[in-house]
């Protein structure tokens, strides 16, 4: 008989259980979800599982409040299930089997003189159903583990421990590395949720962690990790704290092919820098992305949506209710030869296109936001690709090019603001700095000994213009103010080598302006002549 995926049959049990309500205590499930942003709103009215003063629900509380119970003798589960808890201690290895529901104390160092009558820590593990109904009907399922250290003797050392249920196919654990000044927490409570939209047929992803330490989070790390498989793929989410807080997070899929939802909720007073990992994997199929989050703000929520062109380009669709002064950096393999793409005070939307290559070379992009910097880089270490538009508000910007000898650089833009861009591809450079009102900018060139320039805005003024296109041995320099110019265009052959004849075409008005080329090693004045 062909064995079907874990989270099918996981869904087709937890309806029987939620219908017949003869399993599990339906007195757990809650009036709130972990996926719902919208506080106000419950999915079941039930006052025994009243959790605070506002009668309001969110993961964070209601993981408390059930480890709260069963500690108390209530809500009892003990023995229904069983999982395996798999502890690494330095270089010591274990495998424990432990009972659902009920609190597990466990050796982890094989020493029978640390901890608590050897025992080092003390487990417990919950798999719990999940109903809403606000804004939609969704399912789901809730695997929640509480790890306490009941001794000091290991708290300094290099700990993971991680659960796994269904013979392996789902895995939640925690990392706490042996770093200076880093100890495993107190107590830790960690939990891993799938949620399920029978209608839209969406589903998601749900992360929780709690650390807790006696002497302060500060400088201290942790790291969450999680994975399941199902016929055949293996999706892996690991989240690095530094320093831990107490976290809730959601990965939510939507109806738009390839794109996700993210919600990052902190719990915590302190600022955390937070690395989010997501790895799926079929057969040799590998995608990873990357999040790094400079500092957490209390709610961060976004969708992101990223699609290669080919193996040079990529597109980058974000989208957020609001800005956050925060840099995030997005690292992954979906984006062509640009595997970074960071945003500096992250915009409400960006949707961006880039193929950045030398010839018939583009980049687009559109954004809302009050100043925001979009960096796409192929290495974090001496990039030779690197498109950087710095303190962009809302505009639309195209660019295209031909970073060849001849060549053309073109950049237009739907607004009168300014412009500040930094390209490099290769050996070649585009720096661009542009106060408004003009649009539009084309440059054509051809840098030789005999050679010509052509500059066009469409006779609107730029008040100033720092315009620098380098490549190797050659290159050209503008830089202007009140600076505007129709059609208008040099010749020039540089023969004998101390002397110019110029041919002189088209319109060009300006307050101050100085043209130069880079040839074999020298930058010439070209225009105004002197």
């Amino acid at each position: 008989m062909k064995k079907k995926g874990i989270l099918k049959s996981s869904f087709v049990i937890l309806i029987v259980v939620l219908l017949m309500g003869t399993t599990f205590s339906l007195s757990t499930v809650a009036s709130k979800s972990i996926f719902s942003s919208d506080k106000d709103k419950a999915f079941v009215d039930n006052p025994s599982t009243q959790i605070g003063p506002e009668d309001r629900f969110n993961a964070v509380s209601f993981i408390k409040n059930i480890f709260s119970k069963s500690a108390n003798g209530q809500n009892q589960q003990g023995g229904l299930f069983a999982s395996t808890i798999h502890t690494e201690c330095n270089d010591i290895k274990k495998s424990t089997d432990i009972t659902f529901g009920a609190f597990n104390d466990i050796n982890v160092d094989n020493d029978e003189n640390t901890g608590e009558d050897g025992n080092d820590v003390r487990v417990q593990y919950l798999l719990l159903p999940w109903v809403e109904f606000e804004p939609v009907i969704t399912i789901g399922i809730l695997f929640t583990v509480s790890i306490e250290r009941i001794g000091e003797e290991i708290k300094d050392r290099d700990f993971n421990i991680t659960m796994d249920v269904g013979d392996g196919d789902i895995n939640i654990g925690f990392w706490s590395p042996s770093e200076t000044g880093n100890e495993i927490p107190d107590s830790t409570r960690i939990s891993f949720m799938f949620l399920f939209n029978p209608f839209e047929k969406i589903g998601g992803f749900g992360f929780y962690i709690n650390p807790e330490y006696s002497t302060g989070a500060e400088d201290k790390k942790i790291v969450l990790f999680a994975d399941y498989t199902d016929e055949g793929i293996q999706r892996s989410f690991s989240f690095e704290y530094d320093p831990p807080i107490e976290t809730q997070i959601t990965v939510i899929s939507t109806q738009e092919q390839g794109q996700w939802q993210y919600n990052f909720n902190r719990e915590s007073s302190l600022d955390s820098k937070v690395t989010a990992r997501f790895k799926t994997t079929q057969g040799e199929n590998e995608k990873e992305t990357i999040f790094s989050i400079d500092k957490l703000p209390t709610d961060l929520s976004f969708s992101l949506e990223l699609t290669p062109f080919g193996e040079e380009g990529g597109q980058f669709i974000y989208e957020s209710s609001e800005m956050y002064d925060i840099e995030l950096m997005v690292t992954t393999s979906e984006l062509g030869v640009c595997r970074y793409a960071t945003m500096r005070n992250t915009p409400t939307k960006i949707f961006a296109e880039w193929t950045p290559t030398l010839m018939d070379g583009s980049y687009s992009i559109s954004i809302e936001s009050d100043g925001t910097d979009f960096i796409l880089k192929n290495s974090l270490i001496d990039p030779t690709v690197n498109l950087t538009i710095n303190n962009i508000e809302s505009i639309d910007i195209s660019a295209s090019w031909n970073l060849t000898n001849p060549g053309d650089f073109t950049v237009e833009k739907n607004s009168e603001l300014d412009i500040d861009l930094e390209f490099k591809i290769g050996e070649w450079i585009v720096k661009l700095n542009a106060q408004p009102t003009a649009n539009y900018l084309s440059t054509s060139w051809l840098i030789d000994v005999t050679g010509y320039l052509h500059i066009d805005t469409n006779d609107q003024s730029l008040s100033t213009i720092d315009l620098l296109i380098k490549g190797g041995d050659l290159g050209l320099r503008t830089i202007g103010e009140s600076f505007k110019a129709e059609d208008f265009g040099l010749g020039w052959t540089l023969w004998p080598p101390i002397e110019w004849d110029l041919d002189v075409t088209g319109k060009l008005n300006f307050l101050s302006l100085a043209i130069e080329i880079f040839l074999n090693g020298y930058w010439y004045h070209l225009w105004p002549l002197l």
